[in-house]
């Protein structure tokens, strides 16, 4: 394959079960925790790592959350997904700790200066406080990020390398 598939594209080509049937509840509570899953099962099929390591990860997120103190009702379930899914990115170098926290900072900023009603950007991050005037409160901005911190990341294999960056 000479360029990654979309999450969502690769996911429709599979011959799998719905998750979803006629009538039942739909098993995620957001988009952000479909996402999650999408992006878990992506790497597995993908190869950079087996269903028995992301079970061990998973579990050891998990099993680290509630001896922190997570009273494991079942509202963080994706939570420690996500915590999951951060560590292998980490540990299989494809990104690092300073590069996510900083996205995470950024999608936070971006997050908190989107006008009500208009789509999540990640430009958005970078609005100043005169460039929308839906709202008369301040962001603060912190220092601005290289453009080498806003290219988005791929995960993909092309004849079983990684491409870590788009």
């Amino acid at each position: 394959m000479s360029e990654c598939k979309s999450i969502r594209d690769e996911l429709l080509n599979e011959p799998a079960e719905p998750l979803l049937r006629e009538g039942e509840e739909n098993p995620f509570r957001n988009i952000f925790e479909a996402e999650l899953f999408a992006m878990g099962n992506s790497l597995i099929k993908q190869g950079f790592m087996t269903q028995k390591e992301w079970v061990d990860v998973f579990s050891q997120e998990i099993k680290a959350a509630q001896e922190r103190g997570d009273p494991d009702r079942g509202d963080t379930y994706y939570d420690h997904w996500a915590s999951a899914l951060e560590r292998i990115f980490i540990e299989r170098g494809l990104t690092d700790r300073e590069t996510l926290t900083e996205q995470q900072r950024l999608w936070e900023l971006a997050r908190k200066n989107t006008p009500h009603g208009v789509p999540l950007s990640l430009e958005n991050a970078f609005l100043d406080h005169d460039d929308h005037d839906d709202h008369d409160h301040h962001h603060h901005h912190g220092d601005l990020p290289s453009e080498e911190m806003l290219r988005p990341m791929k995960v993909c294999t092309d004849k079983g390398n990684i491409d870590n960056r788009v």
